[in-house]
This record gives structure tokens, C-alpha cells and sequence, in this order.
């Protein structure tokens, strides 16, 4: 129970920090809500894409990795 107490605590402090710094990022913002709406949106487009080319990335390194191990340069190609 003491646990449970405590947790609840935790994740009610980290919610109420979270909603006051967004509170004060949204005030001390340089930009209007519709300028900030769309750089938001640029970064979160940004961090998508560097996250598909990461993905791609370690995908063609982990079948080149398997391919060598297994000696089949064919391994894990589309039929």
C-alpha cells in the first residue's frame, strides 16, 4: 500500500510539473500558438524521418550481418 502511496505521488508530481512547464513554455514562447503549432509539427516530421532512416539503417546492417553468418548472400530477399 505504502508503495502504491507513493507512486501515485510520483506520477501526481510528474504530471503537475509537466503541465506547468508547459504552461510556461506556451507563455514565454517568441512565436504565435499557430507559428509554434507548425515548428512542433516540423520537429515531430524531422524526428520521423531520422527515425525511418535509422531504422532502415540497422535493418540492412542486421539482414548483411545475417546474410554473411549464414553464408547466403540471398538470405531474407523478397520473393
Amino acid at each position: 500500500m505504502r508503495l502504491l502511496g507513493s507512486l501515485f505521488n510520483f506520477l501526481l508530481g510528474a504530471l503537475v510539473g509537466v503541465l506547468i512547464g508547459a504552461l510556461i513554455t506556451a507563455l514565454l514562447a517568441p512565436q504565435s500558438g499557430q507559428e509554434f503549432k507548425v515548428r512542433v509539427r516540423e520537429r515531430i516530421d524531422e524526428g520521423r524521418a531520422a527515425r525511418d532512416r535509422a531504422e532502415a539503417e540497422t535493418a540492412a546492417e542486421l539482414t548483411e550481418r545475417f546474410r554473411r553468418k549464414i553464408n547466403n548472400p540471398n538470405a531474407l530477399k523478397e520473393l
